[in-house]
């Protein structure tokens, strides 16, 4: 049964008389059906998702056949927030197959242009309009800065989402980048939250595992009003890592999925279908939804790689006492990502393009303690795959390079070198031998220390690291957060933006730190406000 919006209208009379009110995830919406808000994401210099989700009241899901039942939607796009230019319009289908979620990529747009969007219900005697939401187109041609802003680690049950509130604020924001753990799968009887925020709980109660367990804790999380109001201010790209799936994600497994959970291979399928109708990420131009790396263009200026550091190539973890963890052919991105990401970086070297950026998940610098490193989970447990990435960088002069990190809920800086405690290698002074950088923000709400209260205490502690880890020039456990790196043609400026308390709602927020990274020099240099 196709309802176009006459027939929809003819059908549902009943609408007109019983309030718009969210029921496929539980959630409570009395005045709108747009209960999740709007968001935009994976723009491109003349394209751009716009995102919505359509809430069906209860009377009208208690009269349908959803396995036949289309819903139109209209979307506008316009260059004003009144809609008095509407530059682009249409209709978008939706039903129970994408969860009512509505995705549009408008096309024909105008390059490194501010935009505004909307979506519209319409029931017989009225319309309902979403959220205004604002959105920005990547530049072709010519471009002399551009900035971006990233965080990661968003667990809704472990405080509130300020640091999303401060991001939505800067209004000069090109994109925003989430480095993935959107989402966590762990339900609110787990451990792993703050327990004294009884009015952050999730849906389901219990451990995502099947298509609706992930439907629904997207749901929840986009019920937050924060993370709303990010979402309606700046257009998004997100990669995921693994709490999307589970903890400890690799290619064929997980630490937190156990057999009495069922197929790991279903599992993946539902959390990526959930993930694809959920978040305003373009789907891949192959059709396989596993690939969720891509790349994005910011004129001559800047490249950004979105790596998929944990599900799609990744070999399982093993422990620093394995000695197959020194394997060769040992890999955290997969042969065929791999080669795209190598390929990418000597393509924009030759092209001229100034910045090479990489958006993923774990730290690639190496972190030592008491002489033995300590993080198997990221690059570290991964050594073959990392040289191999420096020995491209290195072999084919590429320069400029940053990566854009997440996941330990804390934040650092560091220079990147094949082995930084050799001083034949690595001179901590001069900073030669180095052949990147990397930035780590800090998370949205994930603590450092999984008790509440305790990072702000012992915090100090791990700056100690740093007398090991000579190449480490700045790390910080006490704060959540986010960073934004402003790049021209001579300099990148990153700064360490930090919200100092997620256990209550609070404007709190300071610049911590500064880095600048010269053009043509890979190291990272005190800046200054």
């Amino acid at each position: 049964m196709n309802i176009t919006r006459r027939s929809f209208i003819k059908n549902t009379a009943a609408l007109s008389a019983v309030p718009m009110s969210l029921s496929l995830t539980g959630c409570d919406a009395s005045t709108t059906p747009f209960a999740h808000g709007v968001a935009s994401g994976d723009p491109l210099s003349d394209r751009v998702i716009i995102w919505t989700r359509v809430s069906l009241p209860q009377e009208l899901l208690d009269k349908i056949d959803l396995s036949t039942f289309n819903l139109e939607v209209r979307w506008q796009v316009a260059l004003d927030p009144t809609f008095d230019t509407v530059m682009n319009e249409g209709i978008v289908v939706t039903n129970a197959e994408k969860d009512f979620t509505v995705k549009k990529d408008v096309m024909g747009l105008e390059e490194k242009t501010y935009y505004y969007f909307r979506f519209i219900v319409e029931t017989p005697d009225q319309s309902f309009t979403s959220t205004i939401g604002r959105t920005k187109t990547l530049p072709e041609f010519d471009v002399s800065r551009v900035k971006i802003a990233f965080t990661s680690c968003s667990h809704f049950s472990y405080g509130y989402f300020n640091v999303y509130a401060r991001m939505a604020e800067i209004q000069d924001i090109d994109v925003v980048l989430h480095l993935g753990d959107y989402l966590y799968e762990y339900g609110n009887k787990d451990i792993y939250r703050n327990h004294f925020l009884r009015n952050r709980k999730v849906l389901p109660e219990g451990e995502m595992i099947s298509l609706n367990d992930y439907r629904l804790r997207h749901a929840t999380y986009k019920t937050d009003q924060d993370l709303q109001l990010l979402h309606a201010s700046h257009p998004m790209i997100c990669i995921w890592d693994d709490h999307e799936f589970a903890n400890d994600t690799w290619k064929h497994g997980a630490q937190n999925h156990n057999d009495g959970e069922g197929s790991w291979k279903e599992r993946c399928a539902a959390a990526i279908k959930a993930y694809y109708e959920w978040m305003p990420i373009r789907e891949p131009s192959q059709g396989d939804r596993q690939k969720a790396y891509r790349q994005f263009r910011f004129g001559k200026l800047v490249e950004l790689n979105m790596l998929d550091t944990r599900f799609i190539g990744r070999d399982k973890q093993l422990t620093f006492k394995d000695a197959a963890i020194d394997d060769q052919d040992r890999s955290l991105l997969g042969v065929e990502q791999e080669e795209w990401l190598y390929h990418n970086l000597l393509n924009a070297q030759q092209d001229g393009v100034k910045w090479k950026l990489m958006g993923q998940q774990v730290q690639v610098l190496q972190t030592k303690i008491f002489g033995k490193f300590v993080n198997a989970d990221a690059w570290d447990g991964y050594p073959a795959a990392r040289n191999r990435l420096l020995d491209h960088i290195v072999n084919y002069d590429i320069d400029n390079v940053i990566f854009l990190t997440g996941d330990v809920h804390s934040s650092w800086a560091a220079d990147i070198c094949h082995n930084p405690y050799d001083w034949r290698e690595y001179n901590p002074i001069t900073h030669n031998g180095a052949v990147a950088v990397e930035l780590v923000t800090s998370s949205v709400t994930s603590p450092s220390i999984p008790v509440p209260g305790i990072q702000q205490i012992v915090g100090d502690a791990a700056k100690v690291l740093r007398l090991e880890n000579p190449h480490i020039r700045y790390v910080d456990v006490k704060n959540r957060g986010f960073v934004t790196l402003t790049i021209t043609e001579s300099e990148a400026i990153a700064d360490w933006h930090h919200v100092p308390f997620v256990g209550f709602v609070n404007n709190n927020v300071f610049i911590d730190r500064s880095f600048k990274i010269k053009d043509g020099e890979p190291k990272l240099i005190k800046y200054k406000r």
